[in-house]
């Protein structure tokens, strides 16, 4: 590899390095003008907006005026949905805390268990959810619905996005500081390019069914 390539490849990982830290600082500064509660979720479909862009190769978009731009638009519709999550989640917490205070037993293992796992496949659904908005056209009720079919149907990507969350979770771990860099982006932009894949599929299908 000669001095040129190299430079030419240092200069480009250091683009998207700038492109990262960018987009990361957007979205925790719209989830903190949201007030931390009614914030991430218009922030984070912002951000997932951007990632989008950039998994289909559209790099050079201003980062600034398609996060706000996205943000402002999804902050009403997001902030409802969120709502939906966190009762079906706040749902299933108090089922769990019932069954682990009343029953005993082979059966409360079990039912201690599939609540678990349904509080897994919500949480999987959410992280979809956003990709789902950034991606297609839906009434608030299709967003949701399609965010919770791709978590229990498309097994092999949601082993993916568990498996990229590990690896971003183990990088912060291991150096802090990253919360400030790319704790929001490097999640969403691989959760957008796994997705995205799955997207392309459906849309596929439903073009062959149309024909």
């Amino acid at each position: 590899m000669d001095k040129v390539e190299k430079m030419d490849k240092f200069f480009v990982a250091s683009q998207w390095l700038i492109r990262f830290v960018w987009a990361n600082i957007i979205w925790m500064f719209l989830t903190v003008l949201g007030l931390g509660i009614f914030g991430f979720m218009p922030a984070t479909a912002a951000l997932f907006t951007v990632t989008r862009k950039w998994s289909q190769k559209d790099i050079d978009i201003a980062i600034w005026p398609t996060a706000w731009k996205a943000y402002k638009k999804a902050f009403f519709e997001t902030n409802i949905a969120g709502l939906c999550f966190a009762a079906v989640l706040v749902f299933l917490y108090i089922d769990l805390r019932i069954v682990f205070a009343t029953m005993n037993g082979l059966l409360s293992t079990a039912l201690y268990f599939f609540l678990f796992f349904l509080v897994a496949m919500t949480l999987l659904a959410l992280v979809n959810y956003f990709s789902v908005y950034a991606h297609f056209i839906y009434p608030l009720r299709g967003y949701i619905i399609q965010s919770f079919l791709l978590a229990f149907t498309s097994w092999k990507t949601s082993l993916l996005l568990i498996a990229g969350f590990g690896v971003a979770v183990y990088l912060i771990a291991q150096v802090p500081a990253l919360i400030l860099f790319i704790s929001g982006v490097l999640p969403a932009y691989w959760v957008m390019k796994v997705n995205l894949i799955r997207f392309q599929k459906m849309q596929a299908k439903m073009s062959v069914q149309i024909e």
